[in-house]
């Protein structure tokens, strides 16, 4: 009987925290899309220009450094002292791995909420963090696990960029990874996609 009791408190606690993993990345404001074709995990989806304030990070490995700097620019570490929600996703872009003229490998960013980019978006007060856009676009898509897994991101670009060639689509820049739940939610229950853009 305890066997049986100890099942079900362990099944409504994961089923409880999935709700909350589902609710957390729900809740989040997000860019907004259209989505142009869905096939099983991969997708095309169309977005706007996407207003991001991101910094710089030498590689994978400084996540938790480049994550504080873009807290501390929502938490009022900018011109206008303002507070500004957090959004999802938090984007990862490999693009400036050659970038020379700033030593960029690896670029964090967050999504400036619309409201905040209506309202005139703050300036950043600390000059590792910068504001730019991503330009609207068509996006391959697909999902996977493990962000903490340099084989789980690997072998999601390997078989994102397969179906982009099998449905005749072109590449138009390096994949980005977007990541939508906070660390403390487990890797099995969080979202995590490859954005690769496409002609």
């Amino acid at each position: 009987m305890k066997h049986v009791t100890k099942w079900i408190v362990s099944g409504i606690g994961l089923l409880g925290l999935t709700l909350f993993a589902t609710m957390t990345a729900s809740a989040i404001e997000k860019p907004e899309f259209e989505q142009l074709v869905k096939d099983g995990k991969m997708e095309v989806r169309k977005y706007a220009k996407i207003h991001i304030v991101s910094t710089s990070m030498e590689q994978e490995g400084q996540r938790n450094s480049a994550f504080r700097k873009l807290a501390n620019y929502i938490g009022k570490g900018n011109d206008k002292q303002q507070k500004i929600k957090m959004t999802a996703p938090v984007i990862v872009d490999h693009s400036h791995k050659k970038d020379k003229a700033d030593g960029a490998k690896v670029t964090m960013s967050f999504v400036v909420p619309k409201k905040v980019v209506e309202a005139g978006i703050p300036e950043p007060t600390d000059p590792d963090v910068k504001l730019s856009v991503i330009e609207g676009g068509k996006y391959a898509v697909t999902s996977f696990k493990s962000s903490n897994s340099e084989k789980a991101r690997q072998e999601a670009i390997t078989e994102l960029r397969a179906w982009i060639k099998e449905k005749g689509y072109k590449e138009k820049g390096a994949p980005s990874f977007a990541f939508y739940n906070p660390p403390w939610i487990p890797q099995a229950l969080r979202t995590n996609e490859v954005w690769i853009e496409i002609d």
